[in-house]
């Protein structure tokens, strides 16, 4: 190994030991009222959505580690802003739609869960059974929320 190579990996080893002072907030505000939907529904989101949508993260030994866990902290943050399951409540009607829609497509085109999520976490795999219980609910929910 060349001086330089090991002075590079030295390097890379004090930026992520520096890295680990840098704390996340893995905390989860709590639970104001959660989304209704018929029990497989909720099971089904509970399994596939709630670890990003939601106040009930659970968060992995891996979000203890920089820089992981600041990947994880913004895909919670993120998620949460998009549909958050825990504050479904405190949605106007016309919001609840505009997310249901969304998030419709979402689960019908695969983008959701996201692959990386799904290869860490297999068990938010989708069939293409419980896409269209989800996206059965969803047109259901819509149409009791209004036009």
């Amino acid at each position: 190994m060349t001086r330089r190579l090991r002075i590079a990996f030295a390097a890379l080893a004090g930026l992520l030991v520096v890295a680990q002072a840098f704390r996340i907030d893995r905390t989860n505000p709590p639970v104001a009222q959660d989304v209704a939907a018929p029990a497989g529904v909720e099971a089904l989101l509970r399994r596939a959505c709630y670890n990003c949508h939601s106040h009930e993260t659970v968060w992995p030994w891996y979000s203890h580690v920089a820089p992981v866990s600041w990947l994880l902290a913004h895909d919670v943050s993120e998620g949460r802003r998009e549909i958050d399951f825990s504050t479904w409540a405190a949605y106007p009607p016309a919001k609840k739609i505009r997310k249901l829609r969304k998030s419709a497509d979402e689960v019908a085109k695969g983008k959701m869960p996201p692959w990386y999520y799904a290869l860490v976490h297999p068990e938010a795999h989708l069939t293409d059974p419980e896409r269209e219980m989800l996206r059965v609910w969803t047109a259901a929910e819509i149409g009791r929320l209004g036009p």
